[in-house]
């Protein structure tokens, strides 16, 4: 019996675990010169390990395919997804290479945050990685992966994925990643902001982009203005919603939340506007938690606030 019939559906995601190091500054950041922060907290994150944790938390059978180094943060990375009951067999030790590390220095009283990932094992995941790990992933109920990976691998799983018409997730973010999206049959591209999406499809307004995005065979599209509102599209349809929250903590992991809710409940058979409607509910909650992982709301929780 197929998986999506029963409570739990198989998930599997192939994408970049980080560990983010955040420090928060009272005082506005100005280049050359240096400054007293907040005390350093570490968090659980990376675009592939947050949809993984959302999907484990919405109870899903979730599998993680990806790489880390020998190192401490590899090893709190295996204890934080093995302590959300993740399937590491394909969660891989690269030698020569560093975990995935964020560093994330925010103004506190601005709100604004400079980001920037170091080169790491994130790097080297690989097509073979892919093919490895064929089996689980074309037995799989949804397929998700991300582009802080290699694109190279990325293409090889949505390849994968449509031989075997396996419902496949794509995060289109972060800028600069790649210049191209393939032509394929996709379940859900999602963007964080509108001007990486118009960047990729090489167009001049989000209603262009999505247009080229479902030429190219996105079936349904979410573009996200500032993690407070989210624009969707299924072609028949596009509509504007609002995330109900007044006060932003942390954006990180917001994105993946949204696309996780919103992916399940459309292989469950909702339409696209139902998924975003409780996308957004669970995108809420995360934004109002500090830490990639820690953000990521159980099922229950999101149940007691629709």
């Amino acid at each position: 019996m197929n998986s999506m019939n029963r409570a739990q559906p198989k998930v599997v995601v192939v994408g970049a675990y980080n560990a983010d190091l955040r420090v928060s500054c009272e005082t506005p950041l100005v280049p050359g010169k240096s400054i007293t922060g907040g005390p350093l907290q570490i968090f659980g994150g990376g675009r592939g390990a947050n949809c993984a944790v959302a999907a484990a938390r919405a109870e899903c059978t979730v599998s993680f395919i990806g790489a880390c180094g020998r190192d401490g943060f590899g090893e709190m990375a295996k204890g934080q997804l093995t302590g959300e009951r993740i399937n590491l067999d394909y969660f891989v030790e690269v030698p020569h290479a560093n975990t995935g590390t964020t560093l994330n220095l925010v103004e506190a009283n601005t709100g604004k945050d400079f980001l920037v990932c170091a080169e790491s094992a994130n790097d080297q995941v690989t097509p073979k990685m892919i093919q490895a790990a064929r089996d689980i992933i074309i037995s799989a109920d949804l397929v998700i992966s991300e582009l802080e990976i290699p694109r190279e691998t990325v293409w090889e799983l949505m390849k994968l994925c449509e031989q075997h018409s396996r419902p496949f997730v794509l995060d289109i973010s972060p800028l600069n990643r790649t210049d191209r999206i393939p032509e394929s049959n996709i379940l859900l591209v999602v963007s964080e902001s509108i001007e990486e999406a118009m960047s990729i499809t090489k167009t001049e307004s989000p209603s262009y982009a999505m247009e080229e995005l479902h030429r190219l065979g996105c079936q349904n599209v979410i573009l996200i203005d500032n993690s407070t509102e989210v624009t969707f599209s299924d072609q028949r349809r596009t509509e504007t919603i609002s995330v109900p929250i007044a006060c932003i903590v942390d954006r990180r992991g917001a994105t993946e939340c949204l696309e996780t809710w919103t992916a399940l409940s459309l292989i469950r058979g909702a339409s696209l506007a139902e998924a975003c409607r409780e996308a957004v509910i669970a995108t809420s909650y995360s934004l109002s938690c500090l830490g990639g992982h820690q953000g990521m709301p159980r099922r229950s929780e999101i149940v007691e606030l629709a």
